[in-house]
């Protein structure tokens, strides 16, 4: 079936607009072929039982789009054993008034007006803190009692399935799932990602931006035993399937995200290990029901131990990466020498345009390893510091995009303890963009104030907090400034 010209005309226009205002909880990803079907991943918002989990949406636009709204499926659903939400069903539905799924009020329904934007805002807004008022007849029930415990799960799985679960897959990480109920195993040996494949041939398609057409790279799948049940309507098990598989489209974003997340999902497993014991069963919401349910027990030791073997593959596959680099130097591939034209250019660029903010290196003549140093500006608390910052690439970039850690410690709302920085990145496959993102972390000082964005939770408590706290973290900062420099002596 061929697509609806004025269809594709008004999703082109949608992505478009999507694209220049990237969103850091909003991911796309579509082929440019055909963007009548449109993948979403959606980060959960802080400060809910869905905290930065990654869960993925599958949107398949009818040929009388806008009349008529996409049909939605929930992709992170555990194979279709876990109800997320009381309105995001373990089979894939989406009940919301928008999509025609659900009845709503008046003035609620889906119109033309409505959008590939306004749809996942709408989905991330069933992501609240308070879950169990999203069932009907329970919104308004006076019983608090409920509401902690129906969170307490679902902390839980979005750690284990959409973290910890799909990670694994992604890098080859074996694990064996017990069907009886959601509970953890042990989690065995971690292999790192095909995407270290030696081979000079782009192993692993791209990774998504906002609005990008790449796709992912491919990894070994966990193993299962147990005897399951799914429960999933056939029309969703093969769209799930493409979510879960080797070739996740998401997949070099999920590490990104995951190595900037890393100490918050950490310290959801402790605080929450503190309030309810491993081996206690969920409860079980009234509207539960079979085959659309959330059952399992609690883990939360086991979860600690897989989050560290996901972060101790990951940082090996960028080891990896500077080690196959010498063959893709050797090899002269087309990415090398596109790395090394570029550090040509923007090497020139801040000599001419720059007053002494950036400087720029390679390590070792190797234009798969980047670093730059970051010199702080006058009257910030950075005045003085010197932060040296390091890119490794891949011989696919951008299709995946560089592994940047902070090799001078730096203490910032926007860097994780271990060096992370989270940022974005107008043009992914432009480096100097990547720096200048990078460098107005360091220059400018006001950080943002989205919570998504805060990557270590002690500065930011401080930052935000009172005038005292406020001045305990410019102390901090302008400590971490003074004692830079020590690390270039």
């Amino acid at each position: 079936m061929t697509n609806n010209p004025t269809v594709t005309l008004r999703l082109a226009k949608e992505l478009s607009e999507f694209t220049k205002n990237p969103d850091h909880q909003l991911f796309l990803h579509y082929d440019d072929s055909n963007i009548m079907n449109i993948k979403a991943m959606i980060t959960g918002p802080p400060d809910t039982p869905y905290c930065l989990g990654q869960f993925e949406f599958s949107l398949q636009f009818p040929r009388d789009y806008p009349t008529t709204p996409p049909k939605v499926l929930a992709l992170t659903t555990n194979h279709g054993r876990s109800r997320f939400n009381p309105n995001i069903y373990a089979g894939g539905k989406v009940c919301l008034s928008i999509l025609g799924t659900w009845r709503g009020n008046a003035g609620e329904q889906w119109s033309s007006a409505h959008g590939i934007t306004s749809i996942l805002l709408s989905i991330q807004s069933l992501m609240s803190d308070k879950p169990y008022r999203n069932e009907p007849g329970h919104d308004l029930e006076k019983d608090n009692s409920k509401l902690e415990p129906y969170n307490q799960k679902i902390r839980h799985e979005t750690i284990r399935i959409s973290i910890c679960d799909r990670l694994e897959g992604f890098l080859g990480i074996n694990q064996t799932l017990n069907f009886n109920g959601t509970s953890d195993t042990s989690t065995t040996s971690a292999s790192t990602s095909t995407s270290t494949s030696t081979s000079s041939t782009p192993s692993s398609p791209p990774v998504p931006t906002a609005g990008g057409t790449a796709l992912a790279t491919p990894v070994g799948t966990p193993s299962y035993s147990g005897t399951p049940t799914p429960t999933t309507p056939s029309l969703f098990e093969p769209l799930y399937a493409s979510s879960v598989t080797q070739n996740d489209e998401f997949s070099d974003l999920s590490k990104r995200l995951f190595l900037a997340y890393y100490d918050i999902y950490l310290h959801t497993v402790q605080t929450e290990s503190e309030n309810v014991k491993d081996g206690t069963s969920f409860y079980k919401a009234p509207f539960e029901y079979a085959g659309n349910k959330m059952d399992g027990t609690f883990n939360y030791a086991s979860l600690r131990q897989r989050l560290e073997n996901i972060k101790k593959a990951i940082d090996q596959e960028t080891v990896d990466w500077i080690q196959q680099s010498k063959r893709w130097i050797s090899e002269s591939t087309r990415m090398s020498s596109n790395l090394k034209r570029q550090y040509e250019q923007i090497r020139e660029y801040y000599r001419e345009n720059n007053t002494g903010g950036v400087e720029v290196e390679l390590v070792d003549d190797n234009p798969f390893v980047w670093n730059f140093t970051l010199i702080g500006k006058p009257m910030t608390n950075y005045d003085g510091g010197m932060f040296k910052v390091e890119m490794v690439f891949h011989n696919t970039y951008p299709d995946m995009q560089p592994r940047v850690k902070f090799l001078t410690p730096m203490y910032h709302i926007h860097v994780t303890e271990d060096g992370v920085p989270f940022y974005a990145v107008a043009k992914p496959d432009d480096v100097r963009f990547h720096i200048d993102a990078i460098s107005r972390l360091v220059l400018e000082d006001e950080p943002s104030t989205n919570p998504s964005t805060h990557v270590n939770l002690s500065a930011a408590r401080l930052l935000f907090g009172t005038k005292e706290q406020r001045r305990e973290y410019n102390k901090q900062a302008r400590r971490c400034a003074s004692r830079s420099t020590d690390y270039f002596e």
